[in-house]
């Protein structure tokens, strides 16, 4: 009998041995999990206190940016946060954005109001914000019109249109008005109901009220744009993200600036200078049918050393 046992010693103890070293892995491993996902839940949350833009007698923008793509909402009201709103994006279906834009409708005028941000099982700290006093008084100013570029000068032959972003155009002693990027990277910012940064009644604009435009876009992209206010509406040069473009310097009109035909026909990324990475798109064109028809600098129908002879003339001038 002792020795029908002993037969089974050894394996029933290495059996048990192997099932509790399995048990600690496994622990071991669910509690190693648990902070990575600690970590990855504040990145749903905005960066920053969201900003309220926009702001009327019923309507208020918020918005603000995540470091991760998250779809989300906000819960908001003047005592118990027991309404809801949904990304202007996400009126037929919730998708994921890292800059987020939500119009709060049929407010209060002169109220003060509570909001909170929430993404998955996240939510934000609660915000304030108060509504505008009602007002007949308007504007007789056009909007802000304009369009935004995205690219990478070193590795792109052209721009696209920016597919996500948000347009902020701040002006002195006013509140913050704002657009989404919409199609084809436009944005539009109407001027006729901006208000004091008391928000007792609409600003008085002048012909030579200097604007400022920040363009928020994803990956902490942006672009930064000064200019000055037109009665009839004020249409901007398309925005490059990377860009601080100064538009305040007045043009005399009776001596309209000529373009640069060299610069035209020989700056093939748009970066305003003929250099290196001009010559780099020819060289990545070479053949037949390029893929980049500026590259064929001579319109003979294929890149050669001959466009990059006259590409050299430019480059050494």
């Amino acid at each position: 009998m002792t020795h029908f046992f002993e037969k089974f010693k050894i394996p029933t103890i290495l059996g048990l041995t192997l099932i509790f070293i399995g048990i600690g892995v496994g622990v071991f491993l669910v509690l190693k999990d648990q902070p990575l996902i600690s970590k990855a839940s504040p990145n749903l949350l905005p960066k920053d206190k969201p900003i309220f833009s926009n702001i009327e007698d019923s309507t208020v923008v918020v918005s603000w940016q995540t470091a991760d793509s998250t779809s989300s909402f906000v819960n908001f009201g003047t005592q118990s946060l027991d309404q809801t709103a949904k990304d202007d994006r996400d009126l037929q279906a919730p998708s994921t954005h890292t800059v987020h834009y939500v119009t709060l409708k049929n407010l209060l005028p002169q109220t003060n109001y509570f909001l909170k941000v929430t993404a998955g099982q996240s939510s934000s700290e609660v915000f304030e914000f108060k509504t505008a006093a009602p007002s007949t008084f308007q504007n007789n100013f056009g909007p802000v019109i304009g369009s935004v570029l995205d690219g990478d000068e070193q590795s792109s032959t052209s721009y696209k249109p920016l597919e996500e972003g948000i347009v902020y155009l701040s002006i002195s002693n006013t509140i913050i008005q704002s657009s989404l990027v919409k199609n084809l990277g436009s944005f539009l910012i109407p001027l006729s109901q901006i208000r004091n940064t008391d928000l007792s009644d609409i600003f008085p604009l002048k012909e030579d009220t200097v604007a400022k435009l920040t363009i928020v876009a994803k990956d902490g992209q942006g672009a930064v744009v000064i200019f000055k206010l037109k009665t009839a509406g004020t249409t901007l040069p398309p925005i490059r993200l990377g860009q601080n473009l100064d538009l305040t310097a007045e043009i005399d009109e009776e001596e309209p600036v000529i373009p640069d035909q060299n610069l035209i026909n020989f700056d093939l990324n748009a970066d305003g200078q003929i250099n290196a990475t001009d010559n780099a798109i020819i060289l990545r064109n070479f053949g037949k049918n390029p893929q980049d028809k500026r590259a064929d600098l001579d319109n003979n129908g294929e890149v050669n050393k001959d466009d990059l002879d006259l590409m050299a003339k430019q480059i050494n001038q």
